[in-house]
């Protein structure tokens, strides 16, 4: 059976990363991150590449053979690939024994950081031009790096761009709940992307459909509207069973979608009718738990303690929910 763990973000508030980074208070570091995957029942875990920032080489050889003593698969994820240090960051994927070195390439960039066809014409050239890059000082490191569909490009434009980068250690981190954010079928997502799919983020998302498109809020797995048994019945078809399955779940992370404005297929070559019809039947498809429904700006009110028990306990059913599916 693959392994399940969790992606770091689902300890982002412990950890202290992203809009947590000025709280008060200890943190987890990067030896901590794996332990605590470990004790919610994980056997992969992805971290972050800023995690590794004050790391020395033989810091990394600990945390490699901390990895290896707990029995957890070490992934890492370096953030947008057009980074100009990212080179650094596989070198330390490398150092740590890390195969697996997950990018992107921007988030959400359509329509409001690239508003024409022409302009996201011109970033998919800079994007392929720097995959082949980044996949050639990797290559001889023992390092594959993983594209995450990060809610910029469509499933059909990552499965050309990989191809066209023809690379064998070049493949898709495949993020289950992104399609949605590109109006993508999640189960034409896993038929799509499953073949070239090297690691993963396993997430589940509560879809509210608005006027101008929907919102999406992180809930815990099998709380939300992907239909993850299905995704994950398609997914298994293709993917090594040595691959991770890492769960982000980060508590109440919410995104707008507004797909209904005309100025969001600006810079898309448009999807067809069919196409945006089976997105839709996937999130109408599955009844929410309100009960888990818990957006990040109540997740905020907790007292400290609270939250870290949440980010525990949330993380700790999650991977028990996947494994029942792979089971």
């Amino acid at each position: 059976m693959n392994r399940v763990g969790a992606v770091c973000y689902s300890f982002q508030y412990s950890i202290g990363l992203f809009s947590y980074n000025q709280r008060e208070g200890e943190r987890f570091d990067v030896f901590k991150f794996v332990e605590a995957t470990r004790d919610a029942g994980g056997e992969c875990a992805q971290i972050f590449y800023s995690m590794l920032d004050d790391l020395s080489d033989d810091d990394l050889k600990r945390l490699e053979a901390h990895g290896k003593d707990l029995d957890v698969l070490l992934e890492i994820h370096g953030g947008t690939a057009l980074r100009p240090d990212y080179e650094k960051t596989i070198h330390k994927a490398a150092a740590a024994g890390v195969k697996v070195l997950g990018c992107s390439f921007g988030m959400m960039e359509r329509p409001d950081k690239i508003a024409t066809l022409k302009e996201w014409d011109e970033h998919v050239e800079k994007c392929r031009h720097r995959l082949k890059e980044i996949a050639d000082i990797a290559k001889p490191l023992g390092v594959t790096i993983g594209v995450e569909n990060h809610l910029d490009f469509t499933i059909q434009e990552l499965h050309d761009l990989i191809k066209e980068c023809d690379a064998s250690n070049v493949g898709v981190i495949f993020d289950v709940g992104n399609p949605i954010g590109t109006l993508d079928d999640p189960l034409e997502a896993a038929d799509l992307l499953g073949p070239y799919t090297v690691a993963t983020h396993y997430k589940d998302f509560a879809v509210e459909e608005v006027t101008r498109g929907f919102v999406m809020t992180m809930v815990p797995l099998g709380c939300g509207s992907l239909q993850l048994p299905e995704i994950t019945k398609r997914l298994l078809k293709h993917v090594s069973p040595d691959i991770g399955f890492a769960i982000e779940m980060m508590n109440g992370q919410q995104l707008k979608i507004n797909w209904l404005e005309d100025r969001f297929w600006a810079p898309f070559r448009g999807a067809s009718a069919q196409q945006v019809a089976a997105t839709l039947r996937h999130i109408r498809g599955k009844s929410i738990d309100i009960a888990e429904y818990l957006p990040v700006d109540e997740v905020d009110k907790l007292p400290h303690d609270e939250r870290l028990k949440l980010e525990r306990d949330r993380i700790a059913r999650c991977i028990s929910y996947l494994k029942g599916l792979l089971e």
